[in-house]
């Protein structure tokens, strides 16, 4: 039993509300930043210029990216499809991508991806990004060559977590993707 008089248990009890009304304004102080500058449903097509994601004063990582991003070939003819797959180590994993295919002679944006579960397409540049930001192992992607033939490329950036990403990633041909 408290044997304090009421006015020191008082003081206790508020001083605690307090403490707790500081300690959630200050979580969200530094949450709220993240959540307006993420892009939780997708790379937005502003993002196509440079596949940026404009998140905050980060900038990405000059070191090699833990995960593997390759393309089945890169010859093709009218409509054919690329499988591009992009792959996280065991007990790493990605919250975002955006992949952009492209002409390696013109760096153009070209053709476009069909969409699937847990992606949108950008079919101005050529692009696909993730529609949540849920932990990822991988993601295979489906590209669709335009009516005519030549080589492909895809580049990628991915997100680790706001505050990591990997820019620039190239895909390497795996006939195995």
């Amino acid at each position: 039993m408290d044997r304090r008089p009421p006015t020191m248990r008082m003081i206790k009890s508020h001083s605690h509300w307090i403490t707790c009304t500081i300690a959630l304004l200050l979580a969200l102080v530094f949450t709220i930043p993240d959540l307006v500058h993420s892009w939780p449903s997708g790379a937005p097509e502003s993002s196509c210029d440079n596949l940026s994601p404009r998140h905050g004063n980060n900038r990405g990582k000059t070191s090699s990216p833990p995960y593997t991003l390759t393309q089945s070939h890169s010859d093709y003819h009218s409509n054919d499809r690329v499988k591009v797959v992009l792959r996280a180590p065991r007990g790493i994993s990605f919250k975002g991508l955006i992949v952009q295919a492209y002409d390696p002679v013109t760096n153009l944006p070209i053709g476009s991806f069909q969409s699937g579960r847990g992606l949108k397409t950008i079919d101005s540049c050529s692009a696909v990004t993730h529609t949540d930001r849920r932990g990822k192992r991988a993601a295979t992607l489906v590209w669709v060559a335009p009516p005519k033939s030549g080589k492909v490329n895809f580049k990628a950036t991915v997100v680790q977590r706001f505050s990591e990403f990997y820019e620039n990633m190239n895909a390497i041909v795996d006939p195995n993707a």
